[in-house]
């Protein structure tokens, strides 16, 4: 979907690592434009440093998974911080309601909807982004109703939350963004 819609995007799948740490395998890796190509065999190992993003793709994400994810992506972001690390899940094997509380967002039974917290503090620092395709239907307190879908990204000094399709238009704008940021 990345090549099809985006131009001039080195996109891989392969290892990521830095003179100190090997980050592991990662779904998608997209490699910086003038970056020397190391393919082979259909997989990179790719230096942090030539990443221009980190991209953890899982068909049913648990919450440890999207934690142990964003451990990884801030010991990227130490090598490259202008790395971008996301994740794309199709199902959540865990709560919305609790990811994105580690995100700074809270469920509000008085409006029936996410809000930001007034505290603002969020667990993840590595994340840039969790694209959550899961249509499925989740329940608070066996009472409210919610799509288990959404976008979320950070922002300037905080994260920012799409609840309503087109969540890939989202990604594929933030995408774009990495490819055409200044060096």
């Amino acid at each position: 979907m990345l090549e099809e819609r985006i131009d001039n995007i080195n996109v891989h799948t392969g290892e990521v690592a830095s003179a100190a740490a090997d980050f592991g395998q990662h779904d998608i890796v997209i490699r910086r434009s003038g970056t020397l190509n190391t393919e082979l065999g259909g997989n990179i190992r790719l230096a942090a440093t030539d990443c221009s993003a980190v991209i953890e793709v899982k068909s049913n994400a648990k919450g440890a998974e999207i934690t142990a994810f964003d451990k990884k992506s801030s010991l990227i972001k130490e090598e490259n911080s202008a790395a971008v690390c996301g994740m794309v899940c199709y199902k959540l094997r865990c709560k919305k309601e609790t990811i994105l509380k580690r995100l700074g967002f809270v469920f509000d039974k008085d409006i029936q909807g996410f809000i930001k917290s007034e505290k603002l503090l969020t667990d993840y620092d590595g994340l840039d982004f969790i694209l959550c395709l899961d249509d499925g239907e989740e329940l608070i307190n066996g009472i409210y109703s919610y799509s288990k879908a959404f976008f979320i990204k950070r922002g300037l000094d905080n994260y920012e939350l799409f609840l309503k399709p087109p969540f890939t238009k989202y990604f594929l704008m933030e995408i774009n963004k990495v490819l055409t940021a200044p060096l």
